[in-house]
């Protein structure tokens, strides 16, 4: 798990590439594209001023600033159309924001971080050069105005392949990484012997399906 994010990347370009999502909240800095087809064609490029708003031709200021990406997309639509009879119009994610997070606690670079608006917890980790093997996998904290509003456990990717509580972070965001404490080593005649973290695992069963359960060669009597 450890070696899974050690390393800092050279560039957040291949972010800058992926599709907006849906639920991505906009916000100061984000651009708009705006394409108008029908009985006017035109098209046009919007960002998002400093106030959290998008200066529309025909319309005016519009607050679209910490709506979600398909909300201010059909605010905009719905506008235009009011405002010019007869049109269609398409509305697309243009160039992103950039934002500022800290990476605190037990990994190799802690610091502040320049990164994609798109980016999530675990992109905040890469930036970062890691974890630390004094630092826990399972207890990622992502704090927010003082106070953590989520946390990450890397062994639900590692062990599932489930990353959905990797949450998109906000400008101003801290992930902080505390120190590993409950640990417990698996050897022997199971599939995955290692060092593992102890979360909420207490029983023996619990311990040995987190090394992915017992090899044919196990004795089923021991």
């Amino acid at each position: 798990g450890y070696d899974l994010f050690a390393g800092t990347p050279s560039t957040f370009a291949p972010l800058a590439n992926a599709p907006v999502p849906a639920d991505y909240i906009m916000g100061p800095g984000d651009t708009l594209n705006v394409q108008i087809y029908g009985a006017d064609n035109n098209s046009f490029s919007l960002q998002i001023d400093r106030e959290g708003n998008v200066q529309l031709p025909n319309v005016g200021p519009v607050q679209i600033s910490g709506m979600r990406f398909n909300q201010a997309a059909k605010l905009i639509e719905l506008e235009i159309t009011r405002a010019v009879i007869g049109v269609n119009v398409s509305v697309t994610a243009g160039a992103l924001r950039s934002i500022r997070v800290f990476v605190l606690g037990d990994v190799f670079k802690p610091g502040a971080y320049v990164v994609s608006g798109l980016s999530t917890m675990s992109n905040a980790l890469l930036s970062s050069g890691g974890i630390k093997t004094i630092g826990s996998l399972r207890n990622i904290q992502l704090k927010r105005n003082g106070k953590v509003i989520s946390t990450l456990d890397l062994y639900d990717f590692l062990l599932k392949g489930d990353m959905s509580e990797d949450v998109s972070l906000l400008d101003g965001d801290v992930l902080f990484v505390p120190n590993l404490t409950e640990t417990v080593i698996i050897a022997g005649e199971v599939k995955r012997p290692a060092v593992y973290e102890l979360k909420k695992e207490r029983t023996l069963n619990e311990i040995i399906n987190l090394a992915g359960g017992f090899t044919k060669e196990a004795s089923p009597a021991h």
